[in-house]
């Protein structure tokens, strides 16, 4: 935590948010951290440097268990992101303080299957947390050692385009968009960060700019679909 605050003064532009990854099951937990975690905040308000959380959290299949609570500490820190958070959809209250915090999921279809947290990706839960409006993205976690070779992210979109029959193209639009969204480009307040995730390419600052930059990326990919496949489309 010292050289992550050490490295933000030397890279501001570098350093953009801290986590904790491993495997949660075998790992310490949130709570178990807290006194670390809240040290790492007070001397980032002391020493003034904007070093967010972006927690992985809640990728297990318990309910009720430590690692499973992981996702209540992960948001009560005030994470920005919670990679995985499949678990999640168990949770309605949960579920509401996501969507009111303006937290994004970012979801690893591939790699939860591969580690068997679900048996394929037609019983994963994202789209019952995407019905209720919780926003995400699609991720690969570590494509070098689950299988996804070189096809990266291409195998994770294609997957969930085969499995949710009720996501379609504007479905995998609005998760690649999400990505976008919810990046760390500048040092934001959380109050900030909140407004101008909501207000996406209406906001202030580099996201909208970005945002406003791929929308009109996919416009020209939508046009191309059309001219390509016309019908079928």
């Amino acid at each position: 935590m010292r050289e992550c605050i050490r490295l933000k003064k030397v890279y501001p532009d570098l350093i953009s948010g801290y986590d904790l990854v491993g495997h949660e099951d075998s790992g310490r937990t949130l709570r178990s951290l807290t006194p670390e975690l809240l040290w790492f905040q007070s001397e980032c308000q002391e020493q003034q440097v904007n070093i967010p959380f972006f927690f992985h959290a809640g990728e297990c299949v318990g309910d009720g268990d430590e690692t499973d609570e992981n996702l209540f500490d992960a948001i009560l820190f005030g994470t920005r992101r919670i990679g995985h958070a499949f678990s999640l959809y168990k949770h309605p209250t949960l579920i509401d303080m996501v969507k009111e915090k303006s937290i994004l999921v970012e979801s690893c279809p591939i790699s939860n299957e591969v580690l068997r947290y679900t048996a394929s990706i037609m019983s994963h839960p994202l789209p019952a947390l995407l019905a209720r409006g919780v926003p995400a993205a699609l991720a690969n976690d570590d494509p070098a050692l689950l299988g996804q070779g070189t096809s990266g992210m291409t195998h994770d979109f294609w997957q969930a385009l085969q499995g949710w029959e009720n996501l379609g193209l504007e479905g995998l639009g609005s998760l690649a968009q999400n990505s976008v969204r919810w990046s760390a480009f500048e040092d934001e307040g959380s109050e900030e960060w909140e407004v101008n995730t909501r207000e996406g390419e209406n906001g202030n600052g580099v996201r909208a700019g970005r945002i406003k930059a791929w929308n009109a990326e996919w416009e020209t990919f939508c046009e191309w679909i059309i001219a390509e496949f016309g019908n079928d489309a």
